[in-house]
């Protein structure tokens, strides 16, 4: 059985004209992992995934390991293995307190492989948590890893238009851009050392070094969350300055972010997504430093009439833009 349309991406599709457009895609979409989803999947040491708490605040967080770090027992059950640290703390905590309080979790996952181009999306339900336990180090100190098994629900893979298959630090070397100069370069660097000393801290605004950060990445990971609970991810990157990042003010006094939306498959998951609960988190991962930010808070589409005139200049060719107002800054460790 599919799941059904949520009302926020039928409306979307017709506000901007995508119905047909969006019902092709749709059926691409399977109510499990077909054999091409599970072979991918086993392929993938990394994975992002999108996940709330107990009262709706929307987390997003990148987990990463080697091959096998998810694995499948059958077309409709997915196993994620979670290390156990610090980084994972907030998103098992989450899970446990789903079964405890007895509300159903309905993360998403997202997979990425930027040499093929491809990009896969799962999305179901946390149905059983396992911990496992092994022993390591002369004083075999124990350390539990968990195992999350999560019932498939829906799967699709996107169109492989627009990736970048050169990742610095993950597809390629890492490299001085001449553009910046030298100067520029050592305080990017510098710039990133100081995000690697706040891991683990949470702030409520963006501050000058997530500012500079922003500016110089090429990709992100929009988390979104329907009204029914089921998290979802989708990709987004462009040119460095692609994020666009506006000062805090009196509506926003986190900041705000910019993030411009172009011609895509018309199904407008992400787009729906915050139309029906007005709630956005961005990962933006740098893979050289193994750090991950992310920036979380209320979230609102601008159609291009509604920018000003400097923040039109800065979303050239946007059809919409969505419009995060900052709550929450993190620093993950990758």
């Amino acid at each position: 059985m599919y799941a059904p349309i949520p009302q926020g991406q039928l409306h979307a599709r017709t506000r901007w004209n995508t119905r047909e457009s969006g019902a092709a895609f749709d059926r691409k979409k399977t109510p499990y992992l077909t054999e091409q989803a599970e072979q991918f999947i086993a392929q993938q040491s990394f994975f992002v995934i999108a996940w709330s708490g107990p009262y709706n605040e929307l987390h997003g967080s990148l987990v990463m390991g080697q091959p096998g770090i998810v694995s499948t027992l059958d077309e409709r059950t997915c196993v994620l293995h979670i290390p156990h640290s610090h980084e994972h703390a907030g998103l098992l905590q989450a899970l446990q307190d789903s079964f405890r309080k007895r509300y159903l979790a309905r993360p998403g996952l997202f997979f990425i492989s930027h040499s093929t181009r491809e990009r896969l999306c799962v999305q179901g339900s946390v149905r059983m948590l396992i911990a496992d336990t092994s022993r390591r180090g002369i004083f075999f100190q124990k350390r539990e890893n968990m195992r999350v098994l999560m019932h498939v629900e829906q799967s699709f893979f996107h169109c492989s238009k627009y990736i970048r298959t050169r990742i610095a630090g993950l597809t390629c070397p890492v490299t001085i851009r001449p553009e910046k100069g030298q100067q520029g370069f050592a305080g990017y660097q510098g710039c990133l050392r100081q995000l690697q000393c706040l891991q683990g801290q949470q702030q409520d605004r963006l501050t000058g070094e997530v500012d500079m950060f922003l500016r110089q990445q090429v990709l992100s990971f929009l988390c979104t969350i329907d009204k029914d609970g089921q998290c979802a991810v989708n990709h987004r990157g462009g040119a460095p300055g692609f994020i666009v990042v506006l000062p805090p003010d009196e509506d926003a006094p986190g900041g705000t972010i910019l993030l411009p939306d172009y011609v895509g498959n018309g199904a407008f998951e992400a787009i729906g997504n915050v139309l029906e609960t007005g709630l956005a988190t961005l990962l933006i991962p740098n893979y050289a430093m193994q750090i991950a930010v992310q920036i979380a808070g209320t979230a609102r589409i601008l159609e291009p009439a509604e920018l000003t005139s400097a923040m039109a200049r800065r979303c050239i060719g946007a059809e919409r833009v969505l419009a995060l107002s900052v709550q929450r800054v993190k620093v993950q460790s990758a």
